[in-house]
């Protein structure tokens, strides 16, 4: 799909992308690319420029036609359904500017099936936006819907069967966290 038809929330430069991809994502750096790692909520695929070897879900057809076309492995699911793969199949799972978007019961949803399709021992990592940057995405067009915090998403890890393991802000951080609308919050959790 030409640049010009995505959505505008998502063109960028090539100076923007590098950036976005060596400063404000190297989180996504942090899964080997010989483990199977799930992406839940792809959108158009930015993932698969830090690491071509992901899979990805999301439910917006659009998104996973232009996925299935450039030879990604993309699926059409609903991110607070279930997901269309076997128990245990991955190793490491993630969602990216995703819980955001979901009520409590959705990402409860999303948590156990997080869970389901990893392996014991597996990690789920979740990166969510600071308060400045969830405030722009109150936009309509964009589908803000809550502030996540780190307490949420540890309830909701230890409902589903996850340790939390670490968290932390990034590329700045916490107590810088407010004067950057870049910055994320990033948990990481590990299936028991």
């Amino acid at each position: 799909m030409a640049l010009e038809n995505k959505p505008a929330t998502i063109r960028t430069t090539p100076w923007k992308e590098s950036i976005k991809i060596h400063v404000l994502s190297r989180h996504l750096k942090l899964f080997p690319r010989d483990e199977k790692t799930l992406d839940i909520g792809c959108g158009w695929g930015f993932s698969l420029k830090i690491n071509p070897e992901f899979w990805c879900v999301d439910a917006d057809e659009a998104c996973i036609s232009h996925l299935q076309a450039s030879g990604a492995r993309a699926f059409f699911a609903d991110v607070s359904g279930r997901l269309p793969f076997e128990d245990g199949f991955f190793d490491n799972a993630f969602t990216h500017d995703v819980l955001e978007h979901l009520e409590e019961e959705e990402m409860n949803t999303l948590f156990k099936e997080a869970r389901r399709v990893l392996r014991r021992g597996g990690r789920f990592m979740n990166v969510v936006p600071n308060r400045k940057g969830y405030l722009m995405g109150l936009d309509p067009a964009i589908g803000h819907k809550r502030f996540i915090r780190s307490e949420e998403v540890s309830k909701a890890a230890r409902q589903a069967g996850f340790e939390l393991i670490k968290t932390w802000h990034t590329p700045l951080p916490g107590f810088l966290s407010e004067a950057f609308v870049h910055n994320k919050l990033v948990t990481v959790c590990r299936a028991i």
